[in-house]
């Protein structure tokens, strides 16, 4: 088992959706392993033609870049794509061991309004799974909401009973969260630290950073309502709001950028990564809204800069806090769920400046360990075991 762990692979990278959180794991890791990695990537849009055509796509690339020589041992993939119509049409690779991996599910994505689930991309997910000779998943949350969403489903698609699949899924999945890519530039952690416990022992207004895709399932709305009820009640803050925006950004994002310019620090989309870390180390407290968070990159980020994390609790975030090991974080670095109580426990961090500092630097520390220099060659030792 020890040499098979020290080999090289030639893994070829599959990205049907290569943008975002797939973009910045596919490189993350591929920067940082002993694997040697071809990539191919489709754009990161559109993302229902993607899971409806990508294994079209993606065919004729393998098909053209095996007729040029290239040879592969293992194939990584996404849950973006169809895996078993790839098969079926990419000979250069039906036989060779396939990793799928679950950035999120289709399941437990949050629909619109009162829109229904396409269940055509539910069954998407399924056949990849089922295709795949082992599953990875981001988070366990992200693994359990899969596999409670096929129960579900098994029993409204007709004359179909999914049961003997979801014991295979159950036994070749796992849980491989991603790593993170720490700032590149020069930086004194100590120093950034000690700065923002000066700068909150203070007194000063305390600097608020939301940092998400500017979309619905990101819930900005109850970010609105939150800043609205500490305006009410006469806290000042300081405030960055960062992120991509597209053609759905919510209203409430641009009713923030009217109604609290005087208090922005911070704004839109970071053009380079060190901009973005700069960005969480002048914050002091890091607050999300999310409806839907498979893993939350940017938390764990945040996280690792020592900001002071307040998270609601639901999604992946009781297990990105650790919560089941940790439940005295529960009180320290969570909300239930409402902008009401979120504004709360703002409140109560800028009127008690006694914050808990051991905690939060262990909880900086934690997520420092997953920098994909040290988390990269893990990923390769399992990649190695999965494709035996």
């Amino acid at each position: 088992m020890e040499a098979v762990k020290h080999r090289q692979l030639r893994v070829l990278s599959l990205q049907p959706w290569y943008g975002g959180s797939h973009r910045y794991f596919n490189d993350g890791w591929a920067a940082n392993s002993r694997h040697h990695w071809e990539t191919i990537g489709l754009s990161g849009d559109n993302w229902k033609w993607r899971m409806r055509f990508a294994a079209i796509e993606l065919a004729r690339s393998i098909e053209t870049r095996a007729e040029q020589g290239a040879q592969w041992d293992a194939v990584f993939c996404t849950d973006m794509l169809n895996l078993a119509e790839l098969k079926s049409i990419a000979s250069p690779i039906r036989n060779l061991p396939v990793i799928c991996y679950f950035h999120e599910n289709q399941f437990a994505y949050p629909n619109r309004g009162s829109k229904q689930p396409d269940h055509h991309f539910l069954f998407t997910n399924f056949v990849s799974a089922i295709a795949a000779d082992a599953i990875w998943f981001n988070s366990r949350f992200n693994l359990s909401t899969l596999v409670a969403g096929l129960k579900k489903s098994g029993a409204v698609w007709p004359e179909f009973d999914p049961a003997q699949e979801l014991a295979a899924i159950s036994e070749s999945a796992s849980v491989w969260q991603p790593g993170l890519s720490l700032p590149e530039f020069d930086f004194d952690f100590e120093a950034v630290v000690s700065a923002r416990n000066q700068r909150v022992a203070s007194g000063a207004p305390l600097h608020l950073l939301w940092a998400a895709r500017w979309e619905h399932d990101k819930n900005p709305a109850d970010l609105l309502k939150a800043l609205d009820l500490l305006h009410q009640q006469k806290v000042p803050f300081r405030l960055s709001v960062i992120g991509e925006s597209s053609n759905r950004t919510p209203a409430s994002i641009g009713i923030i950028a009217d109604k609290y310019s005087d208090e922005i620090d911070y704004w839109g989309y970071q053009e380079t990564r060190d901009d973005y870390w700069r960005a969480l180390f002048e914050a002091d407290v890091f607050i999300s809204t999310a409806n839907h968070e498979f893993f939350g990159i940017s938390a764990a980020e945040a996280m690792a800069a020592g900001c002071w994390p307040l998270l609601p609790q639901r999604q992946s975030y009781p297990e990105i806090l650790q919560l089941d090991q940790q439940p005295d974080r529960t009180k320290l670095f969570t909300y239930p769920a409402t902008p009401k109580q979120l504004a709360s426990r703002i409140r109560a961090l800028h009127l008690d400046r006694n914050w808990d500092l051991g905690e939060l630097h262990s909880l900086a520390q934690e997520k420092q360990l997953l920098n994909w220099k040290a988390w990269g060659p893990v990923l390769d030792d399992a990649l190695d075991v999965a494709v035996i």
